[in-house]
């Protein structure tokens, strides 16, 4: 082989070399600014995932707290059963209704359900507070014997009512201390 053709030779084949080569050096780039973009990706998609649970957290916080702290007040009031207290009791049921509704939007079910006991047997003891009041006050008129009979019996039936209260409050309680405790708070 002649010499001329030996160069020309191995130059075609460092060409081809230089070629691949740089097709070589251009997939690699390529290769690592994709797995580099999806590394960003996946590092502020795990951001807004912690700072969503952060938030839910402090949301679920807040809900627990003032629904906890209404109903030490509203519980008090219904337990005593005075008759002046209804009005009051009636506004921190309303306030236990709002707080009840956020815990119900935030969750989780387990404590959405206790919150709904605690509200819902509150509100049947108030019911019968109200209707009690209402009747001793004359302000639907003087009731007849039966009416009358009716509402201190509904009264009456109402006595074991804050048993059932305190055991849904323990029920949310419990339920709340688990998800404010846990590293699952934002499902």
């Amino acid at each position: 082989m002649d010499q001329g053709i030996a160069a020309l030779v191995a130059a075609g084949f460092g060409l081809a070399g230089t070629a691949v080569g740089g097709a070589a050096a251009v997939w690699g780039a390529k290769m690592g600014a994709e797995r580099s973009a999806q590394a960003v990706k996946q590092q502020v998609q795990d951001q807004a995932a912690a700072e969503h649970a952060h938030w839910l957290r402090q949301q679920r916080s807040e809900a627990y707290e003032q629904f906890e702290d209404t109903y030490n007040e509203v519980a008090r009031l219904v337990a005593l059963g005075e008759e002046q207290d209804v009005s009051q009791a009636a506004e921190l049921i309303r306030t236990l209704h709002r707080w009840q509704a956020r815990i119900e939007i935030l969750g989780p079910v387990a404590v959405a359900e206790s919150a709904d006991g605690v509200l819902s047997v509150l509100m049947m003891r108030l019911a019968a507070l109200t209707a009690l009041h209402r009747m001793n006050s004359g302000a639907d008129g003087t009731p007849d014997e039966d009416y009358a009979r009716t509402i201190n019996d509904l009264v009456d039936d109402s006595q074991f009512l804050p048993d059932r209260w305190r055991e849904y409050h323990l029920d949310f309680v419990a339920a709340a201390q688990a998800v404010m405790g846990s590293h699952q708070s934002a499902q």
